[in-house]
């Protein structure tokens, strides 16, 4: 396969993990402000569109981003790809672990408890923390810093 279509495929991976993510961090933070139980369904959303687009998204990212290293075409390696690499393990395997574990506790919660919008609280939190790492590795492999 072509570098350049190594690079379209894993900038249009990059563009679907971060649009899946920020779309439904907005879903989550336009139902909250009806009901309290609008977060719950909201972070419901967060973690089903993370796990269902987000997560493909990132493999792909992470296997397209390595074999266009290995082709050996594009621009050498420097702080930009560490960034970048950095960012994807931060957003990928951290948000994950703090994700899907918070997801289980609040499925288990009583429906619509305190306990419950905590959980979907923090379902939130993370997927917002999510969104910033893939912008700075977004950034990382547009600006190239150190190169």
């Amino acid at each position: 396969m072509s570098y350049d279509a190594l690079k379209n495929i894993h900038s249009l991976a990059a563009y679907i993990w971060l649009g899946s993510l920020f779309g439904s961090l907005v879903f989550t933070t336009v139902a909250s402000r009806r009901t309290p139980a609008g977060l719950i369904t909201g972070a419901t959303a967060i973690v089903r569109f993370s796990t269902r687009v987000g997560l493909p998204a990132a493999v792909v990212l992470l296997i397209s981003g390595i074999w266009m290293i290995g082709t050996g075409n594009g621009p050498k390696g420097g702080l930009w790809l560490t960034i970048g690499f950095v960012a994807w393990l931060v957003a990928a395997v951290v948000g994950s672990a703090l994700m899907h574990p918070a997801a289980r506790k609040m499925r288990n919660a009583a429906a619509g408890s305190d306990e419950a919008i905590g959980y979907a609280r923090r379902i939130a939190l993370v997927g917002g923390a999510e969104i910033i790492m893939i912008v700075i590795g977004i950034w990382a492999m547009g600006a190239r810093p150190g190169s």
